[in-house]
């Protein structure tokens, strides 16, 4: 069977240009051109491990000296098992939300800045199939989503199973739908360019997994050979930000990204620096999830953007509303709950306009986060300056 699984692999490999030529891309040529900024979703159909395993079984295997799987212990994670059924529901509507935004305003494409399969991931077997079918291909497949492509990035949940689950989603996945965009050659870093009337805007989509130094100890769930690896060549990826930044022409230039440089929560700015200093250089533009909130901060007169709210949202994570210092200019929090929601940005030849959409979040009994026309923007700031 494992002979197999590397020879599917291997043809992948093979044919991966070919394959990559059928994918859907954003159309070119718009006066404006309007893109879903979108992370931390894919909570539908996940099974976590039992509670009789994970607080009674789990600890005598430990014991024993017996090596679990990093996907178990992620799968027995008690805080994420306690969400799971918010979380399906919070996915499941904020879906439906997009969905009508994005109709009203007509939005060519997704970005996707990960964590786009909960709780540890898709690799390729029977189960990372149904995991991908369920929660993303069956989940975004009406009205906009129909036709939009997704251009995809990796987080720390989509790289607990380690290299399998990462050739999963860059190398099977563009070939189970064509809507989801990894590239053209199969790696967790590529770019891409959106093209308008009479503009360019230049994508660059990093794994920030392999940057971060806590994934390195033999504790961390994310610890495992493709982290560890690819850690050891987060120059390749830095290089590379570089010199396509440094090659490309366009007025808008974004590294596309999963873990935050600015948050209300943790930060992770020594290990992600070398990215920034490049962006800062370009006056380019950060976009990134991880913080399961909506949230703008501006520091060293760059903007970054995070969506990460289409999932399970946590208020903390934005401080519960609460801004820190003079680099928050927003966050979508109260004191209970982050906004469910997404961004949108319309680009054109003289601005990308940022919008950020928070859903109303009624019950039954209770509106978690009350927005009175959740059609319209939450919040908005334009970026005229452009890229270099």
């Amino acid at each position: 069977m494992i002979g197999t699984v590397r020879h599917l692999f291997a043809i992948v490999a093979l044919l991966g240009g070919v394959f990559a030529k059928r994918s859907v891309v954003a159309p070119k040529g718009a006066e404006v051109l309007t893109v879903a900024v979108i992370g931390d979703y894919g909570w539908v159909g996940w099974t976590p491990v039992p509670d009789h395993f994970c607080l009674e079984v789990l600890p005598e295997l430990v014991a024993a000296g017996i090596t679990i799987p990093n996907e178990v212990l992620n799968d027995c994670d008690p805080g994420d098992k306690a969400s799971l059924v918010n979380a399906t529901a919070f996915q499941t509507d904020t879906a439906s939300y997009v969905g009508q935004v994005c109709s009203m305003k007509n939005c060519s494409a997704v970005i996707s800045v990960g964590d786009n399969i909960y709780d540890s991931g898709a690799d390729f077997s029977t189960g990372g199939i149904l995991r991908f079918q369920e929660a993303w291909v069956d989940m975004y497949s009406q009205g906009v989503f129909e036709y939009a492509p997704w251009y995809q990035c990796l987080g720390n949940h989509d790289i607990v199973k380690g290299q399998s689950a990462v050739d999963f989603q860059t190398k099977i996945a563009p070939l189970y739908d064509d809507r989801w965009y990894f590239g053209t050659k199969g790696l967790p870093y590529y770019t891409y360019d959106l093209i308008g009337k009479d503009w360019t805007a230049t994508f660059v989509v990093v794994d920030s997994d392999c940057f971060l130094s806590k994934y390195q100890k033999n504790t961390s769930v994310y610890y495992n050979e493709y982290t560890i690896e690819c850690h050891k060549h987060t120059k390749v990826q830095v290089d590379f930000l570089a010199e396509t930044f440094k090659k490309s022409k366009a007025d808008w230039k974004f590294l596309q990204v999963h873990h935050p440089y600015m948050s209300s929560s943790t930060n992770y700015t020594m290990d992600l620096l070398p990215l920034i200093e490049i962006v800062e250089e370009h006056n380019g533009i950060v976009l990134n999830g991880h913080d399961h909130c909506l949230a703008h901060y501006v520091y060293n007169q760059t903007n970054y953007i995070l969506s990460g709210g289409a999932g399970y949202t946590q208020a903390g994570d934005c401080n519960n509303g609460i801004k820190l210092g003079p680099y928050a200019k927003f966050l979508a929090a109260n004191a209970e709950t982050a906004a469910n929601g997404f961004v949108t940005m319309d680009i054109s030849k003289h601005a990308v306009n940022v919008e950020y959409y928070a859903r109303d979040m009624q019950f039954e009994n209770n509106d978690l986060y009350p927005v009175k026309q959740d059609l319209k923007p939450t919040y908005s700031f334009e970026i005229t300056k452009h890229s270099k």
